[in-house]
């Protein structure tokens, strides 16, 4: 072997080595990203809002299909529920798959609300329809210490919480928000942040998931890909949609269990009236 081959089979196992590195570099710290859940407090300054300082609690996309999924779940819970919230909501997509062991883990991951002293509130996401046994699932899910709402509206002291049912499964009956009657200051639970364009004008704000904020993203979270229904708003406060909005990143993975650059997310909301 030459000289000037000799160097070029070294530059091109060196090259190969730092890639290796790199590569399980990037896979280490997304494997860390997706089991640090990030405590989000944020307050919202709302046009339509009267009940100043109001606290909610968030959750969304839990995909409770695997060990860590579940201990990310009770993590959240127990963190959120120790700040005292006025209200709880889960927003869709509890699992991605109904084999017996993952509708355990809803029971087991749920069962953290009863460290919970508000009410609980929750709606369903496209991942909760799709995978079938749907009685199976409901009753997995309102096993625990909540209210399932499917286009429906219920009073909390002057709060209206009105549950959005999920659009991606043609479940969505948004008039039906629309029509009620509801006081000034109303909170959606809607699970696709696209379908804002769908609501009525008259909500204070709606509250989405689905997205996952991307979960796997270049440097300073900018997504690589989202879902369907998540093309537009994609993660945090948009306070200039049709009507405000806030979309988690979510607890939960779909896909391979690993994000980048996207740690999950459990959130405090404080209300103000602006």
């Amino acid at each position: 072997m030459t000289p000037e081959r000799q160097i070029s089979r070294r530059r091109f196992l060196k090259s190969a080595g730092l890639g290796a590195v790199g590569a399980i570099g990037t896979f280490a710290y997304g494997d860390l990203t997706s089991s640090k859940v990030r405590l989000e407090q944020k307050e919202l300054k709302l046009p339509r809002w009267d009940a100043d300082g109001f606290k909610v609690a968030v959750i969304t996309d839990l995909h409770l299909d695997y060990p860590e999924a579940v201990l990310r779940t009770q993590w959240a819970i127990s963190q959120l529920a120790a700040l005292q919230p006025d209200v709880f909501v889960i927003v869709g997509d509890f699992l991605t798959s109904a084999a017996p062991q993952n509708l355990e883990n809803v029971r087991t991951a749920l069962r953290y609300l009863d460290q919970v002293k508000c009410p609980v509130f929750a709606t369903l996401g496209n991942h909760d329809y799709w995978v079938g046994y749907f009685d199976l699932v409901t009753q997995a899910i309102t096993s625990a210490n909540l209210r399932l709402l499917r286009n429906e509206v219920v009073d909390l002291n002057g709060v209206a919480i009105a549950g959005i049912d999920d659009d991606i499964a043609y479940k969505a009956r948004p008039e039906l928000i629309a029509e009620a009657k509801k006081p000034k200051s109303t909170i959606a639970l809607f699970h696709e942040p696209d379908s804002v364009k769908d609501v009525s004008t008259d909500l204070s704000l709606q509250i989405s998931g689905h997205s996952h904020g991307g979960q796997i993203c270049m440097p300073g979270g900018i997504s690589v890909h989202t879902p369907r229904g998540a093309k537009k708003y994609i993660a945090g406060f948009y306070p200039d949609a049709k009507v405000p909005l806030y979309v988690s990143r979510g607890v939960g993975t779909t896909g391979p269990n690993w994000r980048l650059f996207c740690p999950p997310e459990a959130t405090l909301l404080t209300l103000r009236g602006s």
